[in-house]
């Protein structure tokens, strides 16, 4: 009895603990439990970067099966997913089709629940003890998203019975490639390690790229490993599998980072007030502006209370080390002072924001200069006009005069056949 529940001990130490791997400066956690795991490619299509958006593509590729369905979605695709999947949702009568821009062709499609119930039957094919979806996310918004829609057609219960974790083949880039490559986006990487240039408006295309850069990434692992030659690029090699679940985050993990996304999006529409006119424009840039601001704000925990309360402690002062003070991930100070333009904007209505200088515009010192030159140019031009007049009168020709009809005989003489004619 003792020494069962000092081995139960030393398996649930073993399988709770978490490990730490660490690898060109770039520490990683493991967090799944040893087994034999199942690598898929996964990515989506969505017709927007919010949760409320729904999904027009699931893809998903391994190296013996694919799987591609197109879904019909209620919603109309953003401009933005127009330009980055190539896709768009057009009108025929009383029907509703999804179209490919690149190709023109109408694209056969499911509904979001049935092409759901299909992608985890697919899965469940697959038979093995546990399935690891790979996705280059850099933003980290694909599982949170896809966990919310399971949950919403009661599929949770299936899909976490098969798949046990996600894995962001991006943060692995980083990891292994930290000192050689400075961009991990899935088209670089594909450049360096794959020697491709291939279009990623697909979610198919993306998601062989992500399970092709983690294989290649793997390859050396491989080699230096135990020496299995039955591995073959058809299946997933130990090494592969193995580094993959030390970076791979558990559904609990993901379910926690949804939590947090939606505290996020609940904080975003408190500072909707502040961003309203922005959000309102018409002009797309300055849309975009704002909720690249309003994030900025939502990420540093801000909240309009606080804001609000920091105006009245000591008004501009008290605003602008707040924002200086708990906003850090501001990639340029301009964003920092244009968000401080926007909030005393906001605060205080007779508040003149300071507008620098519009960049082409002509100052007075260049109007006057650009008159002068007009004028000494006309002075030129009035010039040559009476030398060419002066030259005309010396050789007989009246100058700036032009002959009459009645001196030109081509005139006259088109004048009596007029009058021939009239008789």
């Amino acid at each position: 009895m003792y020494r069962d529940v000092e081995f139960l001990k030393k398996t649930y130490k073993m399988v709770s603990s978490t490990n730490v791997v660490k690898e060109n400066g770039v520490e990683a956690v493991c967090k799944l439990p040893p087994g034999k795991y199942r690598l898929v490619g996964f990515d989506l299509d969505l017709t927007g970067r919010r949760l409320i958006d729904e999904i027009c593509h699931i893809a998903a590729y391994t190296p013996n099966s694919q799987f591609s369905q197109y879904v019909m979605p209620f919603r109309n695709l953003n401009a933005a997913s127009k330009n980055r999947h190539l896709l768009r949702v057009v009108t025929v009568g009383r029907y509703r089709m999804l179209k490919s821009v690149k190709t023109g062709k109408v694209l056969k499609t499911r509904s979001e629940i049935s092409a759901l119930t299909d992608f985890i039957h697919w899965l469940e094919n697959l038979k093995t003890d546990g399935i690891i979806l790979i996705t280059h996310d850099p933003r980290k918004t694909v599982p949170p998203f896809f966990l919310e829609v399971i949950r919403k057609y009661k599929l949770y219960d299936r899909f976490t019975a098969v798949v046990k974790g996600f894995a962001n083949s991006c943060s692995f880039a980083e990891q292994k490639c930290a000192q050689t490559v400075k961009s991990h986006s899935l088209y670089t990487l594909g450049q360096v390690l794959l020697d491709k240039k291939e279009d990623l408006d697909s979610a198919a295309d993306r998601a062989r790229l992500s399970y092709q850069i983690v294989q290649q990434l793997c390859t050396g692992e491989d080699d230096k490993g135990s020496g299995d030659a039955s591995s073959s690029p058809e299946t997933d090699s130990p090494a592969m599998s193995e580094a993959i679940r030390q970076i791979a985050s558990t559904i609990e993990d993901e379910e926690r980072e949804l939590a947090e996304l939606k505290e996020l999006v609940q904080r975003q529409n408190r500072l909707r007030p502040i961003f309203g006119d922005m959000i309102r424009s018409r002009v797309r840039l300055e849309r975009h502006r704002a909720s690249n601001l309003r994030r900025l704000m939502a990420e540093a925990n801000l909240t309009y209370e606080t804001l609000e309360e920091a105006w009245k402690k000591d008004k501009k002062e008290s605003l602008t080390a707040l924002i200086k003070e708990r906003i850090t991930s501001a990639k340029k100070p301009e964003d920092l002072e244009e968000l401080t333009e926007t909030l005393l904007r906001h605060f205080d209505p007779e508040y003149v924001p300071k507008l620098p200088p519009r960049r082409g515009k002509r100052t007075d010192k260049s109007v006057e200069k650009g008159s002068d030159e007009g004028g000494d140019e006309e002075k030129d031009k009035t010039a040559a006009n009476g030398e060419k007049g002066s030259k005309g009168a010396s050789q007989g020709k009246p100058a700036g005069k032009a002959p009459s009809p009645e001196s030109s005989p081509v005139k006259a003489d088109d004048a009596k056949l007029d009058a021939d004619t009239s008789r």
